[in-house]
């Protein structure tokens, strides 16, 4: 008997077109990913043409610490809402709504935490994350300051994952672009006009934060939500459930900053604040080719989620099949900018770029664009096996790709060929691992194919109706 979800949506993830849904969620997705890339970029602008090399130098210092905060949140809140699709797909609405209420319940507890401990400790963890000379105080300014804003944030990125899969994607993106314009338009205010300098970044970043969170509170006062915001009494069974899923995420956004970290260490001997200033641009150029990846990845895990739990192998196989094409276009436009424009790109951080660090960006830049491709193809699969709830395979990928193999490049292609060789860690990372993601995928897609012309379609699958 097909179980209806209530609902006034004009999209059922069980029967309705793939293409027609993916798009459903691929627009708010990939606009809200766009505005956010750009205001990514243009902060590490702002910072750039207000503070110099020193400033961006500064800012990659605390990039590993945020990504780890960052990371908690992506885990929670991927491996919390891919578990509820699941559920919503096998017509275990309750189930569902449980993951989510313990998902809030344990963001909070864990960013209060780590809050806490951030504020005591600011002054050490600059230090250890490698700030030396004049960029401790810098340091010390953006990371006391954005530290404030870290619970509210780290919520709002949670919610964010479970708003999407309870069938409101538009109101994630309408908070992303509020919080993208709300970033720039005080990033200016407060760093070019007011001359704040890394206190005024900081304290835009977490105001902007801070409105994107309260946007998406909005969702709970709708009629057709099916879930409830409040906390309750954690269940270690479910929040086991919730970790062991978002792993991947996590290893994934974790080993960027303890990879950034190591960078920083490895960058700052070999070149200065030179070094760490591009690396700067290049990771804010990569982040950019990242988000929009996540786009597509998000617009796909609910289709995904959804039909594994209904048991619709057809559905997802086209769900592979046009994010994949999409994600190839992104890519080759992308890189290609990359490799045509480094100059340009470069010049536009900041306001009078050295000579050197002209000539350096260029090298840095095209090296990285060579690597969208596969990071993309990389993100992809990683995405689709957390989907259908196989974290084993995703938490491996994650943790090669994003830390043992560029870490062990940091250190064996300067001694292998020469000093700039430190620059190709990431690509040769990414490359290595796609050899692998592309045999997964191809290996997935051959028993989606042999259950689709061994069981018969199922047209009483339940059905999800998102707004």
């Amino acid at each position: 008997m097909t179980k209806k979800i209530p609902s006034s949506s004009a999209i059922d993830l069980g029967k309705d077109p793939v293409r027609k849904c993916f798009t459903h969620y691929l627009l708010p997705a990939m606009t809200g990913m766009v505005i956010k890339s750009l205001y990514v970029v243009a902060d590490a602008m702002f910072i750039g043409h207000a503070m110099g090399e020193s400033g961006l130098a500064a800012m990659n210092i605390v990039i590993p610490y945020f990504s780890f905060m960052f990371a908690t949140a992506m885990m929670i809140g991927v491996g919390g809402s891919a578990l509820m699709g699941i559920r919503f797909g096998e017509g275990k609405i309750a189930e569902g709504q449980i993951i989510f209420r313990q998902a809030i319940t344990l963001i909070t507890a864990a960013m209060l935490v780590i809050t806490s401990a951030t504020l005591y400790w600011q002054s050490d963890i600059v230090r250890i994350f490698g700030a030396q000379g004049e960029l401790i105080p810098l340091s010390q300014a953006y990371i006391s300051t954005l530290t404030l804003f870290s619970t509210p944030y780290a919520i709002g990125w949670v919610l964010s994952n479970f708003i999407r899969n309870d069938g409101n994607p538009k109101l994630v993106m309408r908070a992303m672009v509020a919080s993208a314009l709300t970033n720039i338009v005080l990033d200016w205010l407060f760093m070019i006009v007011w001359g704040w300098g890394m206190f005024g970044g900081a304290l835009a970043t977490g105001i902007a934060q801070l409105s994107m969170t309260v946007i998406m509170l909005w969702h709970f006062r709708s009629p057709a939500r099916r879930l409830v915001l409040k906390f309750i009494r954690p269940d270690f069974s479910q929040i086991r459930a919730i970790l062991v899923n978002g792993m991947p995420t996590m290893i994934m956004e974790s080993s960027v900053g303890i990879l950034i970290l190591i960078s920083n260490w490895v960058l700052l001997k070999l070149g200065g604040n030179l070094y760490l200033s591009v690396y700067g641009i290049a990771l804010n150029c990569m982040w950019l080719v990242v988000l929009l990846t996540y786009g597509v990845c998000q617009a796909i895990q609910p289709l995904i989620s959804f039909n594994h739990g209904a048991g619709q192998h057809q559905r997802i196989l086209e769900s592979l099949n046009v994010s994949m094409t999409l994600v190839m276009v992104l890519c080759v436009v992308t890189g290609g900018l990359g490799i045509l424009f480094p100059g340009e790109i470069v010049s536009a951080f900041v306001a009078t770029p050295s000579s050197e660090m002209i000539q350096l960006g260029e090298f840095v830049m095209a090296i990285y664009a060579l690597s969208v491709i596969p990071m993309a193809l990389n993100i992809i699969v990683m995405t689709v096996y957390q989907a259908i709830a196989l974290s084993k395979i995703s938490s491996a990928m994650s943790l090669s790709r994003g830390l043992v193999l560029p870490t062990t490049g940091l250190f064996i292609l300067p001694q292998l060929l020469e000093a700039k060789a430190v620059w190709g860690n990431v690509l040769v990372a990414e490359v290595i691992t796609v050899v692998y993601s592309l045999y997964l995928l191809m290996n997935y897609r051959k028993k989606l194919q042999q259950k689709i012309e061994k069981i018969p379609i199922n047209h009483g699958s339940p059905t999800l109706r998102a707004a």
